[in-house]
């Protein structure tokens, strides 16, 4: 019902990604992934949620088309997709670290015994910690709520939070930092109830230039300089969480041998599959696990023969043994 629900949004705004991503986990335990995201081009492009790169010696191939699809819920813009695989199977964990782009990864264990192997895949998706970020305006923070009831307390609190970072590096004086402080909160208030949303629509760095333009002349040397390289970093975080409510995500994952635990959504062909959006990110971490167990049907046939035959013979030795 998400996807439905997705596909509908879509619609509605210009930058939604459906990202699947699929894994073949192989009898060796090695395993190959491939991405395939669907939507905007240019949000195909950012960095909210990176296909993987070129490097530590693994290689992926990569592309961007156009799909020959007629959707009459889709506009064209959306009618986007960008494919990425892995050019030959690996092992073990990959970690994708990037803070400008979803944190997690992947893992994937084999352990061999004489008459089975097991498997194990685990994967966790970092949380976006938007609790702890953004205290006050978490429950604002959605992309069907009114973007202003959320937008400018995000932008007022990295603009304070950058503030309070710049006031303990440069000592400033408490009367001139309530000045500063004043002066934010009434430019915040003004522009809120007066529902300006083009004041908030546009960099931190900006809104705080434009908030303290009446006290500009009194401000310390290169403070706006000192105070865009703080508000840049915070301003990174919020576009890459903000652009993250637009997306969808589903693992699907083929393991060998017969699945025996697993906490996925759902399983169809025996391909598990586990789904989840902004909503299941943005205070806590998202993970994934299954294990499977795949007999070696010849060496347990193997044994069984050798037993029967061994039974057999002793059973002839004892019948000889009698005559």
């Amino acid at each position: 019902m998400k996807r439905v629900f997705l596909i509908a949004g879509c619609m509605l705004i210009t930058a939604c990604v459906e990202n699947l991503i699929h894994i073949t986990v192989l009898p060796t335990g090695e395993y190959s992934i491939k991405y395939n995201s669907v939507g905007n081009k240019e949000d195909l492009e950012n960095r909210d949620f990176l296909h993987p790169e070129n490097i530590n010696g693994i290689k992926w191939s990569s592309k961007i088309i156009t799909r020959n699809i007629e959707n009459d819920f889709l506009p064209d813009s959306l009618n986007w997709e960008k494919e990425t695989i892995i050019t030959e199977p690996i092992s073990g964990k990959i970690s994708f670290t990037n803070n400008e782009s979803l944190v997690y990864d992947i893992d994937v264990n084999r352990s061999g015994y004489f008459f089975w192997e097991s498997y194990r895949f685990t994967a966790n998706i970092n949380s976006l910690a938007i609790d702890d970020k953004y205290p006050s305006i978490v429950q604002f923070l959605d992309i069907e709520a009114d973007s202003l009831s959320w937008i400018a307390p995000a932008k007022q609190y990295i603009i304070k939070t950058s503030l309070e970072e710049y006031e303990d590096k440069v000592n400033l004086n408490t009367i001139f930092t309530e000045k500063i402080n004043n002066q934010i909160n009434s430019y915040f208030e003004y522009a809120i109830d007066r529902r300006l949303i083009e004041k908030f629509d546009k960099d931190s760095s900006i809104i705080l230039k434009d908030a303290l333009k009446p006290i500009a002349s009194t401000l310390p040397n290169n403070f706006f300089k000192d105070m865009t390289i703080l508000i840049d970093a915070y301003e990174k975080d919020f576009k890459r969480d903000t652009a993250l409510m637009n997306d969808y995500f589903q693992f699907n994952i083929n393991l060998p041998g017969v699945v025996r635990s697993n906490n996925a959504n759902s399983i169809s062909d025996d391909v598990l599959v586990w789904s989840f959006d902004f909503d299941d990110i943005a205070k806590d971490e998202f993970k994934m696990y299954a294990n499977s167990i795949r007999i070696n049907k010849f060496r347990l046939q193997l044994i069984l023969v050798i037993s029967m035959v061994g039974f057999l013979g002793i059973l002839w030795n004892q019948k000889i043994k009698k005559k």
